[in-house]
């Protein structure tokens, strides 16, 4: 019965623990940081219908009423002219549609149809490094809410330990084989304890806050979270990863900046040429219960003689900014190469971390385990007893901040490189 009860336990346990695979499911489908990119890019898309459709001009509803002193003749006169037919009126209403579409005009409507889809492009990349950032977040954040975890399951064993001596000391208090400063020096650590426990109980619970809010809800159960698997070893060759930089869709963006940039030079340089448009329109004329029904077909040319310099100087500012983008992408390359080095370096000192404090806890427990016996045999001061199970509590919090602190470097070297899956272990 008892290994049936045990078995349900842990397989509760298992049922309703949250792992870090459902969570970023979740951040995908839900966070606000993504669903905001979406939006944009939906808006990119519609941009691009919207450039393609100028080309196919406008269609006007337009109208008038006028009042006038004395009767207005009701249409234009044409030839020939006969005095008699002409009609006029106080009020007049005028009534009319028209479509204009554009011909020629510099190629502007080309280049702003490239522009959008250039635009649209830089959307998706925009998406999807968003994903890549809240991906990298919530691994981040995880990562450090288990080392927590594991350091408060510590720090509470630490605890138990120090009141079970606090009560072993008592004893002998009571009977005279130790002096009553001892428990003073006992309580004294208990109540340091305490405090790092209720420390490390709110980082947890503000961690916890920051992954609800990237996930995009704020009622996910995390009481309960799955553990990792530590990555397999890994390459550190910066070399390696620097060839892959140019790859990358943070240097694409910055590409395409620079093509917008370069079509808004070629845009400006087409205002120099004229602007052809096709007009037709038909109306009517409406006055004292008579009307005349008039159209008109007609090209109209629309050439900017001159601006006082507006272009030329509109024309030297995009070729600046067309400079500026090229030094960005110099700039972003060269803080790409520093951060992977950064990443690597922090892999390796947080590997060489953990093999120290593997150490370092052996040999603290066996330190605490020889302190703890000549305290008993009374050839040893308690303080020395005590700052030895400190040592080892602070071992042991160190292995566990060195081992997840490892895996959140990892992760942030594939962040940088764009080659983070979803998968936990990938």
């Amino acid at each position: 019965m008892r290994k049936i009860l045990l078995f349900f336990l842990i397989w509760m346990e298992t049922v309703f623990s949250m792992d870090l695979d459902t969570l970023i499911n979740q951040a995908l489908k839900n966070s606000p940081y993504i669903s905001e990119k979406r939006i944009d890019l939906k808006i990119g898309k519609v941009t691009v219908e919207k450039s393609k459709r100028k080309k196919l001009g406008q269609i006007d509803l337009y109208g008038s009423f006028n009042r006038y002193e004395d009767p207005r003749i009701l249409y234009p006169i044409s030839t020939p002219v006969n005095i008699h037919n002409l009609t006029g009126a106080e009020n007049q209403i005028i009534a009319g549609i028209s479509y204009t579409v554009p011909i020629f005009t510099g190629f502007k409507i080309k280049r702003n149809i490239q522009i959008s889809k250039i635009s649209k492009k830089i959307k998706e990349i925009d998406l999807l490094l968003s994903e890549q950032m809240v991906v990298f977040n919530i691994r981040s954040i995880y990562l450090k809410i288990l080392s927590l975890e594991k350091q408060l399951v510590s720090a509470k064993a630490y605890r138990t330990s120090l009141e079970k001596l606090k009560n072993d000391i008592q004893e002998a208090v009571n009977l005279g084989r130790k002096p009553e400063i001892d428990l003073y020096k006992v309580q004294y650590r208990i109540e340091d304890i305490n405090y790092k426990i209720e420390r490390i109980q709110n980082s947890i619970k503000n961690l916890k806050a920051a992954v609800k809010t990237l996930v995009g809800d704020q009622n996910i159960d995390l009481s309960n979270l799955e553990d990792i698997k530590p990555a397999k070893n890994i390459v550190l060759d910066k070399e390696f990863y620097i060839k892959k930089i140019k790859k990358l869709k943070k240097i694409k963006k910055i590409d395409l900046s620079k093509e917008i940039s370069y079509q808004k030079m070629l845009t400006i340089k087409g205002e120099c040429l004229p602007e052809i448009y096709f007009k037709a329109s038909a109306q009517r004329n409406m006055g004292n219960s008579q009307y005349k029904d008039l159209w008109q077909v007609g090209i109209f040319v629309n050439y900017k003689l001159f601006d006082f310099g507006v272009r030329r100087n509109r024309y030297i500012q995009s070729k600046l900014d067309l400079e500026k983008k090229k030094i960005q992408k110099k700039k972003t390359e060269l803080e790409l190469i520093k951060d992977i080095d950064e990443a690597i370096n922090r892999i390796k000192t947080y590997q060489a971390k953990i093999k120290a404090s593997e150490k370092k806890l052996k040999y603290a427990r066996s330190v605490e385990q020889a302190e703890k016996a000549k305290y008993e045999e009374g050839v040893s001061d308690l303080y020395n007893y005590l700052y030895a199970k400190a040592e080892r509590f602070s071992a042991q919090a160190e292995y566990y901040d060195a081992v997840y602190n490892r895996e959140i470097a990892i992760f942030y070297l594939k962040y940088l490189l764009e080659e983070q899956r979803y998968g936990q272990n990938n």
